[in-house]
């Protein structure tokens, strides 16, 4: 062999490992902590539809799960999804504890738990983070209200936003449920354009905190128009309500959802649907019907 076929042999050699230690390494990221990286799909007009995977196989196993907006760009609101979804009759699947943005972060937080009052044969199930990004947001201010309940208390929290501020949207943290108890947010919505209210109720032998944030924006006037839709689900069963799409020239930033009798209805999945509408579930963990409340809110962008 020359000389120069030899060089020619070793620097494919030296590609071909190059790209083994490339792979290696990517599906070594892949693997860790069992999430998958994340994906973006453009939503039109700047946006940007970032998402996140991972996975929960034990019962009343809890994570605290993050996606993170691509090149730098900021968020607004996110979402939850997890498959398969809760299970009819039991209801044995995955809840948030909460639906925050993370503003210093660039990105949005759930913290989930895999609830199985059977706590045998537990399904794993995936779980899947939205948040929507743009590149056009001004500061945003995001206070918090914070109540304590106790075993079987129904309590609301209101956060509302200061001086010449308008939300923009909300979110909630800080419950702690598991088959054993706690409690739950039953609604986290805007109750008018500068107010988001959070409901929660307990049940066992414990309570325990539940936070209200309101994401404020510096605004005149009301800053979000709202659209909505409403689903009636049998007792122990899971439904699912949407909403329409935004009136034209919105789009649609954060979401929200309600749940009727209080107490009811377990919220699961919420977040966007492939049309840019609002879609959230819940589990009807009472021997009645309920009613399941998704709000959408629209900002022109």
């Amino acid at each position: 062999m020359t000389g120069s076929a030899q060089i020619r042999q070793g620097i494919v050699l030296l590609a071909a490992l190059v790209m083994a230690i490339a792979a290696v390494t990517y599906l070594a990221v892949e693997l860790i902590g069992g999430a998958t990286e994340s994906h973006a799909k453009k939503r039109g007009s700047g946006l940007t539809l970032a998402t996140k995977t991972y996975s929960l196989s034990q019962p009343d196993q809890k994570q605290r799960l993050t996606v993170t907006c691509p090149h730098h760009k900021i968020p607004y609101g996110g979402g939850m999804s997890s498959s398969p979804p809760p299970s009819q009759g039991t209801g044995e699947g995955v809840y948030p504890h909460s639906y925050e943005r993370l503003g210093v972060q660039h990105g949005y937080h759930v913290t989930a738990v895999l609830y199985d009052p059977s706590k045998g044969n537990t399904t794993p199930r995936s779980i899947t983070l939205q948040v929507l990004c743009g590149s056009k947001l001004g500061h945003m201010t995001p206070p918090h209200t914070t109540v304590n309940l106790g075993a079987g208390d129904t309590k609301s929290a209101v956060a509302t936003c200061p001086g010449k501020r308008h939300l923009i949207g909300g979110g909630f943290q800080r419950t702690d449920f598991t088959s054993k108890g706690g409690d739950y947010v039953t609604e986290s919505r805007a109750i008018s354009p500068k107010s988001w209210r959070v409901t929660g109720h307990a049940f066992g032998n414990f309570g325990g905190e539940m936070t209200a944030i309101a994401y404020c924006q510096h605004s005149r006037k009301p800053l979000v128009t709202e659209v909505s839709g409403q689903t009636a689900i049998d007792a122990h069963q899971v439904g699912t309500a949407q909403t329409p799409e935004c009136p034209a020239g919105r789009k649609m930033v954060f979401g929200g959802f309600s749940t009727d009798p209080t107490g009811s209805t377990f919220f699961t999945d919420g977040g966007w649907a492939s049309d840019g509408s609002r879609v959230a579930s819940g589990f009807n963990n009472s021997g009645s019907s309920s009613n399941l409340t998704v709000y959408g809110y629209c900002l022109k962008i």
